[in-house]
């Protein structure tokens, strides 16, 4: 019975976890290296495919290196050049969030794919559809890329901008889930052992609250898309939930659901 109060535990029980078990997984998290199991999240190849319109629309075939690194970089050297790093890194964030939109995805596929049009002509029109835009660097990069013939590669050197800001700046997004939100002295201990453990010079931590976790944390970190906090690499799991669960488990206690 006691096994089975663990498994389903009531109101006092779980009045007790936040009082007393939160402080002590918090401090495991921030000081100890052994922890109750890791958590592991989904891989990005688990994630949803993109539609059809969505991988027509960017039949770029270029991939994180060679050419993406190099007019990424080009563009940051621009934008730093004419003093637009804060207006070019808002067009770009703009531009990775119109390629999530179907409709504009489906727009952008009818000029890509006009016989009419000049490659400077679909980089125009590109614009067009993107406007209103902050800068004065993008809509001219825009251009550029159509007359090195790279302007279907425009999404895949938008995310490799926004990858290597972070990376420039040395900034690791970190997301920690917690039954009850941290004082701001556990925040500050948590993003001093996550620069440790992410090797990085800073943490822009980000906390969500979600209660049936009962006390304890999840942290999850090294996201493909940093931006989005798409995909992450890395994760612990410190929950109460999840320690109840094993504790439950290797007792052979069945909670039925």
């Amino acid at each position: 019975s006691s096994l089975l109060w663990l498994s389903s535990p009531g109101p006092i029980f779980q009045a007790m976890a936040r009082r007393w078990i939160l402080p002590v997984a918090v401090a495991i998290a921030v000081w100890g290296t052994a922890f109750t199991g890791v958590w592991r999240p989904p891989s990005a190849a688990q994630a949803r495919r993109p539609s059809a319109t969505a991988r027509q629309a960017d039949a770029s075939m270029l991939t994180p290196f060679g050419p993406v690194v190099t007019y990424a970089k080009a563009l940051m050297d621009a934008a730093t050049e004419k003093k637009e790093v804060v207006l070019v890194t808002d067009d770009v964030l703009t531009i990775k969030d119109k390629f999530q939109e179907e409709e504009w995805l489906e727009k952008l596929l009818l000029v890509q794919s006009n016989p009419k049009l000049t490659a400077v002509q679909k980089a125009k029109q590109t614009v067009d559809l993107l406007t209103p835009l902050k800068s004065t660097v993008m809509p001219k990069f825009i251009v550029f890329l159509a007359k090195k013939n790279r302007l279907n590669g425009l999404k895949s050197i938008c995310f490799e901008y926004v990858q290597s800001m972070y990376y420039t700046q040395s900034i690791t997004p970190v997301t920690v889930r917690v039954a009850q939100r941290l004082t701001e002295t556990q925040m500050e201990k948590v993003k001093e052992k996550m620069k440790e453990k992410a090797g990085t010079r800073d943490v822009k931590l980000i906390m969500e609250v979600e209660p049936n976790l009962i006390g304890g944390l999840q942290v999850e970190w090294g996201y493909t898309d940093p931006q989005k906090r798409y995909a992450p690499t890395h994760g612990i799991d410190l929950s109460l939930k999840n320690i109840l669960g094993k504790r439950a488990l290797q007792k052979g206690v069945v909670q039925a659901l």
